[in-house]
């Protein structure tokens, strides 16, 4: 009977410690989707930014965490926009001409699909704006581009717009080169309105 109790004991010990381990190991990975850039647009951003350097390999880099990213949140359109942003510099910085054309018709598709499932939301307008800016005119993204940034023109000067500074002001540095390009009316509404956020930041004096 005292050898009986003394295996119950063990036993209760066990699951007990095992018990533990599960609540750990669930709060670990609470706190990691806590962390996730779903929840902080400027991680998302600064992985972006990385492929602005415009190394490959770094970028395919960042490819793989935002695809982990969207495999986690499979609706977090900003992280496919960008995704899809980041195919588009593979695209421009890639030397095989099939890379590139593969790397900007996937960044395409994922851009779109990003506006087409959150169209109300500015940042994720904003990055297809200003990729599609930088894509080469042959390629047909410069109409959707300026349609994109009329809409941005006007949602930025809100007051309730949740966009920083920041965002706003390159919005509006990027609608006024595309505008420019364009002879559109709007190109000097654009350009002071974004020297007058900030004229010290590197977007104000760019268009001081």
């Amino acid at each position: 009977m005292l050898i009986l109790r003394s295996h119950l004991l063990l036993l209760g010990s066990i699951v007990c410690v095992t018990s533990s381990l599960q609540a750990a190991e669930k709060a670990e990975l609470i706190a990691q989707h806590s962390a996730s850039p779903a929840a902080c647009p400027d991680a998302l951003r600064q992985w972006h930014d990385i492929c602005l350097g415009g190394d490959t390999d770094k970028i395919d880099n960042q490819i793989a965490k935002f695809e982990a990213e969207l495999k986690l949140h499979p609706t977090h359109d900003l992280a496919r926009a960008y995704l899809g942003s980041a195919y588009a510099l593979k695209a421009k910085h890639s030397f095989s001409p099939f890379t590139k054309l593969s790397s900007l018709k996937k960044g395409k598709l994922l851009m779109e699909a990003a506006v087409k499932g959150s169209p109300n939301n500015l940042r994720v307008r904003m990055v297809r704006a200003i990729a599609y800016y930088k894509v080469p005119k042959r390629f047909d993204t410069r109409p959707t581009s300026i349609a994109d940034f009329e809409i941005l023109l006007a949602a930025s000067h809100k007051p309730q717009s949740d966009l920083t500074p920041n965002e706003k002001q390159a919005i509006l540095y990027y609608a006024f080169l595309a505008f420019s390009e364009e002879n559109h009316p709007s190109a000097n509404t654009a350009k002071s309105r974004c020297h007058k956020i900030n004229p010290n930041s590197k977007y104000g004096k760019l268009t001081n």
